[in-house]
């Protein structure tokens, strides 16, 4: 894995929202774990299941890149950048999460299950998995 850029998550946001000295810590905290698995972290990209769950990611997603350009106005050149159209498919639930549930701006309506290590969207009666295609039929 070699990102362009890393998105630093603090290590207290579960807690409280991140001070400076939380993000400073975080960023060393991240910096340390990017050095560290520089430094010979197994070929995770060579594993077949990574491989099989990656395609899987690339397939999914395309439906959802989809559903945000037929959401935009008319006159919006890029949808995925588009403040009005994120925030509109935020407020529908094209883009959701289980913790945005009580949030006014947001449906978190979404459940979701961990299931043989990855995330997966799953329908809350029966358990069964949700393809994106299908939770976005669903909206």
């Amino acid at each position: 894995l070699e990102p362009k850029i890393v998105h630093v998550v603090g290590f207290c946001e579960a807690d409280h929202a991140a001070t400076p000295p939380d993000i400073i810590e975080s960023a060393k905290i991240t910096l340390g774990i990017i050095q560290n698995f520089s430094l010979g972290a197994p070929q995770i990209l060579d594993d077949p299941r990574i491989k099989k769950r990656k395609e899987e990611l690339v397939e999914e997603t395309k439906y959802l890149l989809q559903a945000l350009k037929n959401l935009a106005a008319d006159k919006v050149k890029d949808p995925w950048t588009d403040p009005k159209t994120l925030a509109q498919a935020i407020h529908q639930g094209l883009l959701d999460a289980p913790h945005l549930a009580g949030n006014p701006y947001a449906t978190g309506k979404v459940h979701t299950q961990i299931r043989d290590g990855a995330c997966y969207a799953v329908d809350p009666q029966s358990g069964n998995l949700l393809s994106e295609k299908e939770r976005i039929s669903r909206i």
